[in-house]
């Protein structure tokens, strides 16, 4: 039941740019091996520091975005470069792979501004420059807009779920790496985190019904250091059957998520429950709760499974064997004394007939 989610989160992991310590974007790890990105900074670079595009841009201009990749291996290789949207998985991270997940609160994407993928063929040890343009709507945008330049090999099989979720991202015996771009027309503008939950309810997660909460960041701007206290609360008797924790989670601007909470290891009735959220972001503090309803099925279907998680109880063969071993140990301990009697006998048989 854990295999496959162990399988798509070690694939995500070397793909994941979005593991952040809560402002700023991340590329991904090099893997020499195979190939390299670099991006070549603009003048418009907002700081050299770093290794990523964070560009202050202006409205209705283009701007221009150049990648270096180059093929460290001794094989012809051919790669395709693609532009993404950040995204925030179920994990609570943000992430800059490929997916369909959008929130309409955005005024603009990465995607729908910059061109579109570019296939390059590389010889070995040979490297090319990738150019994107990125049309800045005339109005500008508030806050922030993140995504990346994201370098695979397509001849490399890989899926993403049909609904688009970042999650269920798989990876089949392939490397990718990223590189983050981040823009802003008015770097110095503020932004107030706007978190707010959807809703919630239960939906199958690792093959199993789980309670959720659908979280959204509703700000243009990326955040972190995102920690939620979650806990579920059964209406009937008001006892708490389940808790989870999300530490130093990230969201990306205008995005959402899933807050997953397993519903425990303990059989459930169907009926109403309640899921209430602690989250916090620096001293930005968050209350949500929420009410869902187990049906009947998923109740079956829950408690079916925890059974089958369970260990089998075989006390019943220890007490068996244990009394087999007594009825050996009681046997053996009879015909020891019988021969002894029989010998005592034979030897006042002896004494006699002396």
């Amino acid at each position: 039941m854990k295999v496959k989610w162990l399988y798509s989160w070690l694939g995500i992991l070397v793909l994941l740019v979005g593991a952040l310590g809560g402002a700023s974007p991340a590329t991904a790890a090099k893997v020499p091996a195979n190939f390299a990105a670099t991006p070549l900074l603009p003048k418009n670079q907002l700081s050299s520091k770093v290794g990523y595009f964070d560009l202050q841009v202006t409205p209705g201009a283009t701007q221009v975005l150049k990648l270096a990749v180059t093929n460290a291996s001794s094989s012809q290789r051919t790669l395709q470069v693609m532009p993404v949207n950040a995204t925030t998985a179920d994990s609570g991270n943000a992430v800059y792979i490929p997916s369909k997940r959008t929130d309409p609160s955005a005024q603009t994407t990465f995607t729908k501004m910059t061109s579109g993928a570019v296939t390059v063929t590389l010889a070995p040890h040979q490297g090319k420059t990738v150019t994107f343009h990125t049309q800045i709507p005339a109005a500008g945008f508030s806050g922030q807009v993140l995504g990346g330049l994201f370098v695979t090999d397509p001849h490399a099989t890989a899926s993403t779920a049909e609904n688009g979720d970042a999650s269920d991202f798989h990876l089949n015996n392939r490397y990718a790496e990223v590189t983050a771009v981040s823009l802003q027309c008015q770097p110095n503008q503020k932004q107030r985190i706007n978190l707010q939950l959807a809703r919630v309810g239960v939906h199958r997660a690792d093959s199993q019904p789980t309670a959720f909460a659908r979280l959204r960041n509703l700000t243009p701007a990326l955040f972190g250091d995102l920690q939620i206290d979650a806990r579920v609360v059964q209406n009937s008797t008001g006892k708490q059957i389940a808790t989870q924790t999300l530490s130093n989670g990230s969201m990306a601007p205008n995005s959402w998520f899933n807050d997953n909470v397993n519903l425990g290891n303990n059989p459930l009735d169907a009926g109403k429950y309640t899921l209430k959220l602690h989250a916090t972001s620096g001293k930005r503090v968050w209350n949500f709760s929420g009410s869902f309803v187990l049906t009947r099925r998923q109740s079956v279907e829950h408690n079916s499974l925890i059974k089958s998680d369970r260990q089998p109880t075989y006390w019943w063969i220890w007490w068996l064997i244990l009394a087999l071993l007594l009825a050996l140990l009681l046997a053996i301990g009879a015909y020891w004394l019988g021969k002894r009697r029989a010998r005592a006998t034979d030897d006042d048989d002896a004494d006699k007939d002396a």
